[in-house]
């Protein structure tokens, strides 16, 4: 009778900490998700990956999965800058974070959905990217609720371009559902929608909403270029009209 080996054991309680770390669990999170996607990432599938019960891992990340989603995407764009080496032209910083930011996601593209609902403060994780940006409208001219205004348009654009960009579900070339999108576009009335049909060819899996291939496979880069630019030039009228108001004021 042959003697099978016993089964590998999982720690529990503090001993599983032995040797895990916060970097460690995010780091395998990440990993996960990138092969499994969202949809296959649980505690326990990370536990397992680990070797450790779910409870070990609430040592490090908090207490519950929201914790540990916030780790994770805190994680993604963690030392993309430093807030003291920094261009000398705030809108060179600004081009900067944007295109470093977008890069480090499109590394992990399973992992883009996090970034909007699970991004937050929880003190200190994001107070280096926080001070860039805060540094870059400062010298742009940006003051008081000004400030926190253009932070706000700054952050709703770096973190909604790359979020949508990354969202389509990538379905199957050929498969139902794509051919069942193409009739509905191939099917749309010219004289209800001239422009829609005029720019589709253009914009068919090249543009939000009139795609169904995602952006890891079908990058919108122009897009994101004119996104930037755009912004840059919207920030540099709000400072100059900012500016004026404090002269008026005063």
């Amino acid at each position: 009778m042959t003697e099978h080996a016993p089964a590998k054991k999982r720690h529990v309680g503090r001993a599983a900490a032995i040797g895990l770390t916060r970097e460690r669990i995010v780091e395998a999170a990440i990993a996960l998700i990138d092969e499994e996607g969202l949809a296959g990432f649980s505690v326990r599938a990370l536990a397992r990956r680990l070797n450790v019960y779910p409870a070990a891992l609430y040592w490090h990340v908090g207490g519950d999965k929201t914790d540990l989603l916030a780790e994770i995407s805190g994680a993604l764009i963690a030392g993309l800058m430093s807030p003291t080496d920094l261009p000398d032209d705030w809108r060179d910083t600004i081009r900067r974070l944007f295109r470093r930011f977008r890069a480090s996601v499109h590394e992990h593209p399973h992992a883009a959905p996090l970034l909007g609902p699970h991004i937050r403060s929880n003190g200190a994780p994001n107070a280096p990217w926080v001070e860039i940006i805060l540094k870059a409208l400062t010298q742009a001219g940006f003051e008081g609720q000004a400030l926190i205004d253009a932070f706000n348009a700054v952050v709703g654009a770096l973190e909604g371009y790359i979020t949508m960009e990354l969202a389509a579900d990538g379905a199957s070339e050929g498969s139902e559902w794509v051919q069942a999108f193409d009739r509905g576009l191939d099917g749309l009335d010219a004289a209800s929608f001239p422009l829609v049909k005029q720019y589709l060819p253009r914009m068919y899996n090249r543009a939000f909403v009139m795609r169904w291939k995602s952006g890891d496979v079908a990058p919108l880069d122009e897009g994101y270029d004119f996104l930037i630019e755009t912004l840059i030039l919207g920030l540099e009228r709000q400072a100059e009209r900012s500016r004026e108001s404090g002269i008026h004021a005063g």
